[in-house]
């Protein structure tokens, strides 16, 4: 029986074709959920399948995979039964030749039917509160980036003001900072990338800027986020974002503990939110509430759910 069932297992195929952090962190854990459930055959690739290879699914790891990298999507489909693309949100107009499409974003509306809402997920692994006990707060402030043109001065202003902000401060503060050298501690100045290009940092290995997060207690973001999932990241360790209220989607706010500041705010009151941190309680209650929405228990169900019901 356990022979005929192993002949039977449905195959499935990770493919990333861009090796960034995101990609990565999508094929390990699809992984990882999928070959726990028992029930399928799961291969890791980065790179289109051998001509005598066929898949009952190929997942794209990535965000609109087909689109961005310019794939032979007729190539992709005379390899498999069904083909998953993905993406930010339900309303994506870009559709093509997938069977199915996740995405990421919450929403009552999607646009198509073989469209399939899945929740974000955090390395709950790596993530985890390990700040220090000094009297003192630790921020991590995020990279300067802007999507397009449009959002070069409003990018500009938010990084600017963050560091404004922790300059006016007289609490005492630990500052991590991510800029084209790695992450660096209590920067004087934000790092702006010459020429107008839209990031220039350092790509860290995932358990290497972990640690950074583990000692977090405050997340700046700098910029506007399609999909953000630092503020989730840091908040599984028990941190709380600091941010302006257009950089995450709104649909997304709910889903880590955060507060809303603006630009015309002078400063921000960090001994209230050191005296609202300093309780281990706090911390752990703060990634209880990320992993509530962003866990893996909470995706694996969804994405199991959404593969059965199409097998």
């Amino acid at each position: 029986i356990k022979f005929f069932d192993m002949l039977n297992m449905k195959k499935i195929a990770l493919i990333k074709f861009v090796d960034g952090p995101w990609d990565r962190m999508i094929q390990d854990i699809f992984y990882k959920v999928l070959i726990n459930e028992g029930s399928f055959n799961v291969t890791k690739l980065h790179d289109y399948p051998k001509n005598n290879d066929f898949f009952d699914l190929i997942i794209l790891c990535g965000i609109r995979s087909v689109i961005k990298n310019n794939l032979d999507a007729k190539r992709l489909k005379s390899s498999c039964k069904y083909l998953a693309d993905m993406g930010d949100s339900g309303l994506d107009s870009r559709t093509g030749v997938e069977d199915l499409y996740f995405y990421f974003l919450p929403s009552d509306k999607k646009l198509y039917k073989h469209y399939y809402y899945l929740p974000k997920f955090v390395d709950e692994e790596h993530l985890y509160p390990e700040q220090s006990n000094d009297k003192l707060l630790t921020i991590f402030i995020d990279h300067y980036k802007h999507q397009n043109d449009k959002e070069i001065k409003i990018s500009y202003d938010a990084i600017f003001k963050v560091f404004e902000i922790i300059k006016n401060s007289n609490f005492p503060l630990k500052v991590f900072y991510q800029t084209s050298k790695g992450v660096i501690t209590n920067p004087k100045e934000p790092e702006i990338p010459k020429n107008n290009l839209k990031q220039d940092y350092k790509i860290l290995p995932f358990k290497e800027i972990a640690k950074y997060y583990r000692k977090t207690n405050i997340f700046f973001p700098t910029h506007r986020e399609t999909q953000g999932m630092v503020a989730h990241e840091i908040g599984a360790c028990g941190a709380i974002t600091l941010l302006q209220e257009w950089m995450y989607p709104k649909s997304t706010l709910h889903q880590f503990p955060h507060i809303i500041y603006h630009l015309e705010d002078k400063t921000i009151d960090f001994e209230k939110i050191f005296n609202y941190l300093n309780d281990k309680n706090r911390l752990i209650l703060n990634r209880e509430h990320v992993l509530k929405n962003v866990g893996i228990k909470n995706f694996s169900i969804h994405l199991l759910s959404i593969i059965k019901n199409i097998f």
